[in-house]
């Protein structure tokens, strides 16, 4: 483990993860054995999180429709936070600090604490990374720190490189139709022509979708290796796959899109927490 320049770094044998703690506690890059297991973060670039590899999502996941939503007695109204939405996404864990309160060769615990602001409940999040020889796990999780009962939601954004070579394989029954926002429109079962049951190409289909009754497995593949994505307490899959970038994004969650608008997040108690673990082994193809 070695901290440079703001940046700290957990290697084992000829896996290596690199860390940014004061960069919304993101992932800058997970190399195995010399290749890119998540597309790592440009040189230069970093402080905008979508320039990195992976970042946490928290307390709340995608959009939330125009920064609206209603709970326990409480209005609340969320500002912009990205320039190219009209409606604030992925929490507010991203765009900040983190503090780190430990750290070895292998491991490393982050924390964040939020809200009491324009969110209305304080709370604090933790990331713990583990990483082995040929795995990363990440667990991420919140406590509620207030004296009142809020909506929790929780996401890793990790981003995959080399699409035009990746195939993706994984169950995904239904699926959130979206407005031309990326807004939740209706929940119906999966189309067949967007289905990865059986394993196709990501270049295939262009999606920003949310799935629903994930189960918790993935198997991402290139010709070179293979990526085995397991997932606990997450039910729900965000599924990014542009057609004109060199990227695509498999996002394990724990509420469906729109969650906080319908009502659906699940409700933390004073001093309750609730986590989401994700794990990354990584192997020949």
């Amino acid at each position: 483990m070695k901290v440079d320049a703001g940046l700290l770094e957990l290697r084992v044998d000829g896996a290596r993860v690199r860390l940014a703690p004061g960069h919304g506690g993101a992932i800058r890059e997970f190399n195995w054995r010399g290749q890119d297991v998540f597309r790592p973060t440009p040189a230069g670039k970093g402080e905008d999180p979508f320039d990195t590899a992976c970042f946490p999502m928290v307390p709340y996941v995608n959009r939330v429709a125009h920064g609206r939503f209603e709970f326990a007695g409480h209005s609340v109204r969320l500002a912009r936070n990205w320039s190219q939405d009209p409606h604030p996404l992925h929490g507010q864990g991203w765009k900040a600090a983190w503090d780190v309160v430990s750290h070895s060769a292998t491991r490393a615990k982050l924390r964040f604490e939020g809200g009491a602001d324009e969110w209305p409940w304080h709370y604090r999040s933790e990331q713990e990374f583990e990483l082995q020889p040929d795995s990363l796990s990440v667990e991420l999780s919140v406590e509620n720190r207030g004296e009142s009962p809020m909506p929790a939601m929780l996401g890793l954004h990790p981003y995959f490189p080399d699409a035009d070579r990746a195939r993706l394989e994984v169950k995904l029954p239904r699926v959130w139709l979206a407005d031309g926002g990326a807004l939740p429109l209706e929940e119906v079962p999966t189309p067949a022509a967007w289905s990865f049951d059986a394993g196709r190409a990501v270049r295939e289909v262009a999606l920003d979708h949310g799935f629903v009754g994930w189960t918790g497995a993935a198997v991402l593949r290139w010709p070179d290796r293979a990526v085995k994505l397991t997932a606990s307490r997450c039910d729900f899959l965000h599924l990014y796959t542009p057609r004109i970038r060199d990227f695509f994004c498999v996002e394990p969650q724990n509420a469906a899109p729109g969650a906080l608008a319908r009502g659906e997040a699940a409700a933390v108690a004073p001093g309750q927490r609730v986590s989401i673990r994700a794990h990354f082994a990584v192997g020949a193809s």
